[in-house]
C-alpha cells in the first residue's frame, strides 16, 4: 500500500499514514481483493513477525501466507461464517508458522468488507502481534496449575478487609468449600483468630518484611480437629500491600512426634528397669525400683508388684509406685476361679501364666467388682504381666493408664521384654552362676532396647549445636560399610568427602539447618570403599534446651537403595526394548537428536544411520512359533553389537528392525565397509534349540550432512536405501544414492498427482457387500477407495494410500471417503434399502488425527446418517502402536454410538487379554488366514480361535477376502458371523448396487 492510498472502512476513511492513536491500536494494516489476496500492507510498528508477515502476505490469502486459523471452535466457525457472508469479522487469532530458529507468532486479526455501489471489492484488515501477550498468560496458566497442584493450601489475603483475594484449589478442597464461598471468608474464620490479632500480626509483617509461623488447631467441617501450621509473609504488590500464607495440615505429623516422644519414654523407661535390675541387691529392692522406673516414664500413672498369700489365695502389694498407689490397698485381688474378685486381669494372668491387658478397662465386665475404684482413681487401661523364677510364677507386675488404647502392639513387645529382664534378675538371685548368666541376658536385653529405637527409621542420629554428628546409629552391613560409619561422629555431613547430595545442594542444607527449620528426605549417596554404592535419606528436627536455646539436630536416617534401583529399573524398561535390552524407538530419538546438534556444532563430527532389518524372519516365526522368533533376535542383538565402537548405538525400534548410529564417519565408504562386515556375521548360522537358522539382513544408510540434515529425512532415507537393498536380493547394503532418489521422485510425483486427484475428481468409491451367514441376508457394505489418474492409470490403493498417509492427504481424503459413502447410504435407503451398515477404513494416520472425532461428527451432521450404522474399521497394527491412547479414542468414538472394527485381526500383536479391554464391536479375520483356508490346517486353526476369541468376548466376527465355495464352508462350520469377499460380491460403483441388491435379497 501506498503512503498516499487511504483504507475505507465503515466510518470513513483513515489516513495510510498512520496518527498516534492508530499506532496504539494496531501493528499493521492491509487490503484484500474479492479473492482473498493481499493488495497492500503497512507495518505501523517493526518486528521479526511483522517482518516475515510483509514479506509472505502480498499477492496471497491468508491461507496461501502460512497463517493458521487457531482459537476456540465457537471463534473459529464465527470467523469462517463471517467469511463465507462477508461481514465483519472481529478479533480472531491466527497462528504464523516460523522460520527455524524462530518463535512461533500469534497474530489478532479483525477485518471489514468494503462495497461500491453495492459491489463487494474485498476485505480492509487491521492485525495486532499478541505473541507475547499469549505467552504471558501461558506462563501464569503452568504457574497457576502448579500452585493448585501443591499440596499446602496457599492463599492470599487483604490486610486492610481480612478477606482472601485468591487462594488455590487445595484450599478449597480442604475446607470443602467453593471459591465463591471461601471468597466470603478470611483467614479468622478457618484459622479461629480473632480480627484484632490478625491485624496486629499482619501490621508486624508488613514492617518487619520478615514471616511469620504460627501453629492452630482447626476444626474440619466433619467436626474432626485438625493441628495446621500457617506461615505467612507480606508483599508489596501494585502498591498494596498482601499478605501470602501457606497453610499445611501437621497433624500426622505431630501425631508421629507425640508416638516417637511416647516410644522414648518407654525406651528411657526400660533403661531405667535395666539400670534398676543392674544395682538391686534383693528382691524387694529389685521390686520397689522396677515400679519406680515404669512411672518415671511418663506413661503409666500407676504401677504395682503382686505377690500370692497362700493362705486364703490373694495377692498382696509388695512393691508400688505412681500418684494413687492407696489402690493397691482398697483393691481385693484373688487368684481363685471361683471368686469374683479372681475374674479380673490380676487373677487371669496367675492362673494362665500370660499377660491379660484391657485398653477399655472400664468397659470389661469382668471388672465390675472395681469399677468404682476404676472411676476413683481415674484408670481406663489395665494389664498384668506374670513375672518367673525357675520357671515359676512368684509375682505379678500390674500397669495402670488414665488414658484408653494404651497397649499397641509396641508397648506390648516392649513390656515382654521388661518383664522378661526382671524374670531373669529373679532368677540371677537364685545363685551366682545364674546372676552372671542373667547380667548377660540383660546386657543382650539392652541390645535388642536399643533397636528398638529404630521401629520407624534404619538408623536414629543426633547432631551437637555446632551441627556434628554426636550419634548415628542402626544396622550397618558389611566391614567396609561398618568403616565408613565410624567416620561420622564429630564430623558435619557435608564435610564427609564421600558423601554426595542428590535431592538438593550442601548449601541448601546448610541454609535449612542454619535457620533451624525441620526437613525431611534429603536424598545423598556414598560409596565404599568396595566401590557398593548406597542411597539414603535423611529427615531431622531442631532440638532447644529448657531454656529454650539450639542444642542441634536429630531425626531418623532411612536406606532407599533398593527404591533407587527400582527406579532406574523402571526408567531403563522405559527407554529399553524389553527383549533385548537395546535402546528401543524412544531412546534412540533422543540419542540421534543429541548427535545431530553436536555435528551442527561441530562439522567434523559426522555419523551414519544404518537401518537394518532381517530377510524373511516372519519364516521362523511361522515355522518354530514366537519364541523361538524372540530367541533368534537376542542372538542377532548380541552378533550385532560385537564389532561396534564404545561410542556407536544399536538400538531395536520392533519387530525385526534394529538401527545403528555410527559415530564419526568420514565418508560413505567408511559407512559401507562397517555395513560389510555387520552381513559378515550372519554367515555363521545361528543354533536354536538344535537347529541351525540361516538368516540374513538387508542394510540402508543414510549419512548425516549429505543425505539429511534432520533426524525425520535421516531415518527416512536409510529406510528407502534398506528397500533398495531388499529389492537387490537382500542380504546386501544399500547407500541413500541416486536410484533410491529416483524412486524417491516417483513417489513424489504419486504425492504431487495425489494432492489434485480430489479437485479433478478422479477418486472414487466402490462398494463390497457383506453376508449375514445366519440369514444368508446383505447386512452392510465396506466403502472401498479407488484412484483413476489420467498421468499415472489406476492407481492400486496398496500403491497410493501409504503416500497419502505420509503425505498427510489421507486426512482431507478420508473426509471425502466418509461425507460420500454416507450420503451415497441415504441414496439407496430413498430407494427402498434399508438398514445396511457402513464400514469405512480409517488410517493410522486419521486414528491419531486429535480432530478426529469433531470431524466425523460433522459429516454425520451434515449428512444426516445416524452414527449407530456406521462402523470404523482399524487395523490391529495401528491399535497396537500405542494401546493405551488407543482405547481412549475409540472409547469416545463408541459414546457417540459409532461401532468398532478391528482390521486385519491376528497379524499383530494384541493377546486376548488387551482385546478383552478394548471397546470393540467387530473382529475382521485376516485375508491372509482366508486364502489357504481350503487345505493350510494351521490357518483353519487360527481362523477357529479367532471366530471362538470374538464369540467369548461377543465380537461380530468378519472374514474377509473369501473366494471360494469350500472356504465358505468352513467358516460356516466354525460359526464365523460374516463375509465378504469375490464369492459373495465383487466391488461396484454405487449406481450399480441396487440392481445386485435386489437380486440377491429376492
Amino acid at each position: 500500500m501506498s503512503k498516499d492510498s487511504d483504507i475505507t472502512t465503515p466510518q470513513g476513511k483513515f489516513r495510510a499514514e498512520p496518527d498516534t492513536l492508530l499506532q496504539c491500536a494496531i501493528d499493521c494494516y492491509w487490503q484484500e481483493d474479492a479473492e482473498g489476496r493481499c493488495i497492500s500492507l503497512s507495518r505501523l510498528r517493526d518486528s521479526d513477525g511483522l517482518r516475515e508477515l510483509d514479506q509472505r502476505l502480498p499477492g496471497c490469502t491468508m491461507e496461501q501466507a502460512g497463517l493458521r486459523l487457531t482459537g476456540d471452535p465457537e471463534s473459529q466457525a464465527a470467523y469462517q461464517c463471517a467469511r463465507t457472508h462477508k461481514t465483519t469479522f472481529h478479533n480472531v487469532h491466527f497462528h504464523q508458522p516460523s522460520s527455524p530458529g524462530r518463535q512461533l507468532r500469534t497474530f489478532e486479526i479483525s477485518g471489514t468488507p468494503c462495497r461500491t455501489n453495492g459491489q463487494f471489492l474485498g476485505y480492509d484488515c487491521v492485525a495486532r502481534d499478541i505473541t507475547t501477550q499469549r505467552e504471558n498468560a501461558r506462563h501464569l496458566e503452568r504457574f497457576r496449575a502448579a500452585i493448585d497442584l501443591s499440596m499446602d493450601m496457599i492463599f492470599l489475603v487483604d490486610p486492610e478487609t481480612l478477606r482472601f483475594i485468591d487462594f488455590n484449589q487445595r484450599a478449597c478442597e480442604v475446607n470443602e468449600l467453593s471459591r465463591e464461598q471461601l471468597l466470603q471468608q478470611g483467614p479468622e474464620e478457618l484459622l479461629g483468630i480473632g480480627p484484632e490479632e490478625l491485624k496486629k500480626r499482619y501490621a508486624q509483617l508488613m514492617s518487619t518484611g520478615g514471616s511469620s509461623r504460627i501453629e492452630r488447631s482447626v476444626q474440619t467441617q466433619d467436626g474432626d480437629e485438625r493441628l495446621v501450621e500457617v506461615h505467612s509473609r507480606a508483599a508489596r504488590i501494585d502498591e498494596q500491600w498482601i499478605i501470602i500464607g501457606i497453610s499445611r495440615d501437621i497433624t500426622g505429623r505431630k501425631q508421629a512426634e507425640k508416638e516417637a516422644i511416647r516410644l522414648q519414654h518407654m525406651l528411657s523407661a526400660l533403661s531405667d528397669t535395666n539400670e534398676a535390675i543392674l544395682r538391686s541387691n534383693s528382691i524387694p529392692h529389685l521390686f520397689d525400683n522396677v515400679c519406680k522406673a515404669v512411672v518415671k516414664g511418663g506413661r503409666f500413672s500407676i504401677a504395682s508388684i503382686l505377690e500370692l498369700r497362700e493362705s486364703d489365695q490373694t495377692l498382696q502389694s509388695v512393691a508400688r509406685a505412681g500418684r494413687d498407689i492407696a489402690l493397691n490397698d482398697e483393691a481385693h485381688l484373688s487368684i481363685r476361679a471361683d471368686d469374683v474378685h479372681g475374674q479380673g486381669i490380676a487373677g487371669k494372668a496367675w492362673r494362665s501364666r500370660k499377660p491379660v491387658i484391657r485398653n477399655e478397662y472400664r468397659a470389661d465386665p469382668d471388672s465390675q467388682p472395681w469399677q468404682s475404684l476404676l472411676e476413683k482413681y481415674d484408670i481406663r487401661s489395665g494389664a498384668a504381666f506374670p513375672l518367673f523364677q525357675r520357671g515359676e510364677i512368684v509375682a505379678l507386675l500390674l500397669f495402670y493408664a488414665s488414658e484408653t488404647g494404651v497397649f499397641d502392639e509396641e508397648i506390648k513387645r516392649l513390656l515382654v521384654s521388661m518383664v522378661e529382664n526382671v524374670s531373669y534378675a529373679l532368677d540371677s538371685f537364685a545363685s551366682d552362676e545364674e546372676r552372671r548368666h542373667a547380667e548377660k541376658l540383660i546386657r543382650e536385653s539392652e541390645a535388642r532396647f536399643r533397636s528398638l529405637t529404630h521401629l520407624s527409621s534404619d538408623f536414629f542420629w543426633e547432631m551437637d549445636s555446632q551441627l556434628k554428628f554426636r550419634k548415628y546409629e542402626g544396622p550397618v552391613r558389611g566391614e567396609s560399610n561398618r568403616r565408613a560409619v565410624a567416620q561420622v561422629p564429630g564430623s558435619r555431613i557435608w564435610d564427609l568427602s564421600w558423601l554426595t547430595p542428590d535431592s538438593m545442594s550442601w548449601e541448601q542444607l546448610q541454609k535449612l539447618l542454619r535457620t533451624r527449620q525441620t526437613f525431611r528426605d534429603f536424598e545423598f549417596s556414598f560409596r565404599n570403599d568396595q566401590d557398593e554404592l548406597y542411597h539414603f535419606a535423611l529427615s531431622g528436627e531442631p532440638m532447644f534446651d529448657d531454656d529454650g536455646q539450639f542444642a542441634g539436630y536429630r531425626g531418623i536416617s532411612r536406606d532407599i537403595t533398593e527404591k533407587k534401583q527400582i527406579a532406574r529399573h523402571i526408567e531403563h524398561l522405559a527407554t529399553h526394548d524389553a527383549l533385548t535390552g537395546l535402546p528401543n524407538r524412544v531412546m534412540f530419538s533422543e540419542i540421534l537428536n543429541h548427535a545431530i546438534r553436536s555435528a551442527d556444532r561441530y562439522p567434523e563430527q559426522r555419523f551414519a544411520v544404518l537401518f537394518i532389518d532381517l530377510d524373511r524372519f516372519k519364516l521362523v516365526n511361522d515355522n518354530y512359533g514366537h519364541h523361538v522368533g524372540d530367541e533368534l533376535l537376542r542372538h542377532v542383538a548380541m552378533r550385532l553389537r560385537q564389532p561396534l565402537r564404545e561410542s556407536d548405538v544399536l538400538a531395536r525400534l520392533g519387530g525385526d528392525e534394529f538401527v545403528l548410529l555410527l559415530q564419526r564417519i568420514d565418508s560413505s565408504d567408511t559407512a559401507m565397509s562397517i555395513a560389510n562386515n555387520i552381513l559378515a556375521l550372519f554367515e555363521t548360522p545361528i543354533l536354536l534349540h538344535g537347529r541351525e537358522c540361516d538368516i540374513s539382513a538387508s542394510i540402508g544408510i543414510s549419512l548425516y550432512g549429505e543425505d539429511a540434515h534432520d533426524e525425520s529425512s535421516l531415518m527416512r532415507h536409510a529406510d528407502a536405501a534398506m528397500y533398495a537393498a531388499k529389492d537387490q536380493g537382500r542380504n546386501n547394503a544399500q547407500l541413500y544414492a541416486i536410484d533410491v532418489h529416483y524412486r524417491t521422485r516417483e513417489r513424489a510425483e504419486m504425492e504431487s498427482e495425489l494432492r489434485h486427484a480430489l479437485d479433478r475428481n478422479e477418486l472414487s468409491l466402490e462398494y463390497q457387500a457383506k453376508l449375514d451367514l445366519h440369514s444368508d441376508r446383505i447386512c452392510g457394505v465396506e466403502a472401498l477407495l479407488r484412484w483413476s489418474s489420467p498421468a499415472l492409470g489406476q492407481v492400486s490403493p496398496d500403491r497410493f494410500i501409504p503416500v497419502a498417509e505420509e503425505s498427510g492427504l489421507i486426512l482431507k481424503i478420508g473426509e471425502w471417503v466418509l461425507q460420500n459413502a454416507c450420503q451415497q447410504m441415504l441414496e439407496w435407503e430413498a430407494l427402498g434399502i434399508e438398514d445396511l451398515q457402513l464400514a469405512v477404513n480409517l488410517s493410522a494416520r486419521q486414528f491419531n488425527d486429535p480432530e478426529l472425532g469433531e470431524k466425523i461428527y460433522q459429516v454425520l451432521q451434515a449428512t444426516g446418517f445416524p452414527a449407530q450404522r456406521l462402523e470404523l474399521e482399524i487395523t490391529e497394527s495401528t491399535v497396537m502402536r500405542n494401546p493405551e491412547r488407543s482405547m481412549v479414542v475409540m472409547a469416545d468414538l463408541r459414546r457417540t454410538g459409532i461401532r468398532i472394527a478391528m482390521d486385519d485381526f491376528g497379524t499383530g500383536y494384541s493377546s486376548l487379554g488387551q482385546l478383552r479391554d478394548y471397546p470393540l464391536d467387530t473382529l475382521k479375520i485376516d485375508r491372509r488366514f482366508v486364502s489357504e483356508l481350503s487345505w493350510n490346517r494351521e490357518d483353519q486353526a487360527i481362523s477357529r480361535a479367532i471366530i471362538t476369541m470374538g464369540k467369548t468376548l461377543d465380537l461380530t466376527v468378519v472374514a474377509e477376502g473369501v473366494e471360494f465355495p469350500d472356504q465358505l464352508s468352513i467358516l460356516r462350520e466354525h460359526g464365523c458371523d460374516q463375509i465378504q469377499g469375490f464369492h459373495f460380491h465383487r466391488p461396484q460403483a454405487g449406481e450399480h448396487f441396487p440392481d445386485f441388491h435386489r437380486q440377491h435379497q429376492s
